[in-house]
């Protein structure tokens, strides 16, 4: 071989062997989501990947699973465990340790200025999270919000300012939601566990006369034809968390790490803008319906949070155990 042709074949030999190399180091994670396919989540979780790559010059991908194609959530939760699946974009199991109630728990946020700041890193409820998933094996990187929780009935509802008025009403509970059935009864409500998959029926032939536990847009979604009246009572805030197995993210490179806490983060910050002003919408919406919608200035917020924080907590705490109960009054100044 002469000294020409023995230089190309190196320089060939080095550029496959640095193509090979850079295939080699350039990584996939699998994120499931049981957003369905086109819907905002959906479209949120391709961003958050697509974010990944952009800030890792594409070394980092992430492929996105919408529709529970990996399995049903609280299976994807166990995979995610055991390192099956990477990242989720989902509820997180409260079955598995009852600690993580705190995030649905009743105005451990009352508006979405104090909701974004507990659920962000370093905030109250996200640390309480983030200790409790981390013994699990999971690592909690943001929030993705789906809007404030109220309360929908076929039916007015008298008095809805006054909190100790009397309402000759059975609101609907999820099975096992003992936090929100002793918050509707401390508001002067009756109540009764009905599944989800059911309650439309139960409010149709008035099994029941109102449910909680949902935001104005599922009420819409699910309700809208026998919905005559919504109170926005604040009560909780519906979200799902972006968690990854802590292994898959420890393994990772520092920058990666970073990479994907940065991704995960724009997309939490702006969904949060995103989700206020479309729960505007929804109560919006359902005002040009003929719907009667009952908000809450911030005072009269802070009046009825302190009010459940008071009255209602001490009912509720074994709900979370002493520590994180404790934690969360300390986390909210009272104690």
């Amino acid at each position: 071989m002469n000294k020409k042709n023995y230089l190309q074949t190196l320089c060939c030999t080095a550029v496959l062997s640095a193509g090979f190399a850079a295939m080699a180091s350039a990584e996939t994670l699998r994120l499931s989501t049981l957003k369905q396919p086109g819907s905002d989540g959906a479209i949120a979780a391709q961003h958050f990947a697509d974010l990944v790559s952009e800030k890792t010059d594409g070394e980092l991908t992430v492929k996105v699973y919408p529709g529970s194609q990996l399995g049903d959530w609280t299976e994807v939760y166990e995979q995610v465990i055991e390192g099956a699946v990477d990242i989720a974009m989902q509820p997180l199991a409260t079955s598995s340790d009852k600690r993580l109630a705190i995030t649905w728990f009743p105005y451990a946020y009352s508006d979405y200025d104090t909701a974004r700041v507990a659920l962000a890193p370093g905030g109250s409820v996200f640390e309480i999270v983030k200790k409790v998933i981390g013994e699990q094996g999971l690592t909690p990187l943001a929030v993705y919000g789906s809007g404030m929780g109220g309360a929908g009935f076929p039916t007015e509802v008298n008095d809805p300012y006054d909190l100790d008025a009397k309402h000759d009403l059975k609101v609907r509970v999820w099975p096992g939601g003992t936090t929100h059935k002793v918050l509707l009864e401390n508001l002067g409500y009756h109540t009764a566990a009905v599944p989800f998959s059911e309650l439309y029926t139960a409010m149709q032939t008035g099994v029941v006369d109102g449910q909680i536990g949902v935001t104005a847009t599922i009420t819409l979604e699910n309700f809208a034809d026998i919905t005559k009246t919504w109170i926005q009572y604040n009560d909780h805030f519906e979200s799902d968390f972006i968690f990854m197995n802590s292994d898959s993210f420890n393994n990772l490179s520092p920058e990666f790490q970073d990479a994907i806490r940065e991704a995960a983060e724009q997309v939490s910050n702006e969904q949060f803008i995103a989700v206020e002003a479309a729960d505007e919408a929804s109560l919006q919406k359902m005002r040009d319906m003929g719907v009667t919608v009952v908000t809450y200035d911030k005072e009269q917020l802070e009046a009825i949070a302190d009010r459940v924080r008071s009255q209602v907590w001490p009912e509720i705490k074994d709900e979370l155990g002493d520590e994180t109960y404790e934690a969360l009054r300390s986390a909210l100044n009272l104690n």
